[in-house]
């Protein structure tokens, strides 16, 4: 497959044309195109007090305590929103973002090492220093996400 890009700067939008022999993966290549939304690097960020925007790579931990969500930033600043860890991975940082135990995922870009510890859980070591510990449950996910299968995937 060879894939060319011509940029048009006299265009007002997007224009994607795709050619091919095979009716099938030309299909599947448009409906990929169709589906993917355009990602957005920054996330805002709502406390009792203020509305922080912040970029999705500052972003090291996410962990839920209820229907309250601590989002731990580079530098150990955290913040707290009203949302569920369910909530904030169904939203479009999905991508960059991978589920670690039950109430905490961390950011994919941030890990630097995992190691194995007892009872076949796992530390994630993360660029800053910080490690968590990896529930058992969440480990096939992890090294799926790491290895740049989907999830369903199976190793």
């Amino acid at each position: 497959m060879e894939i060319k890009i011509n940029v048009n700067e006299s265009l007002n939008d997007i224009e994607v044309v795709i050619s091919g022999n095979d009716l099938t993966k030309m299909t599947a290549i448009a409906k990929q195109l169709q589906t993917k939304t355009v990602e957005t690097h920054k996330l805002v960020i709502k406390t009792a007090d203020d509305i922080h925007v912040v970029a999705q790579s500052d972003i090291l931990i996410v962990e839920s305590f209820g229907n309250d969500l601590s989002v731990t930033l580079k530098q150990q600043q955290q913040l707290t929103t009203r949302k569920t860890l369910k909530q904030f991975l169904s939203s479009n940082t999905s991508h960059l973002f991978v589920q670690i135990s039950r109430s905490m995922a961390i950011n994919l870009n941030a890990l630097v090492r995992m190691e194995s510890a007892f009872s076949g859980n796992y530390y994630a070591f993360l660029t800053d220093g910080t490690r968590v510990t990896v529930s058992r449950r969440f480990i096939k996910n992890i090294l799926n996400r790491l290895e740049g299968r989907a999830d369903n995937e199976t190793v």
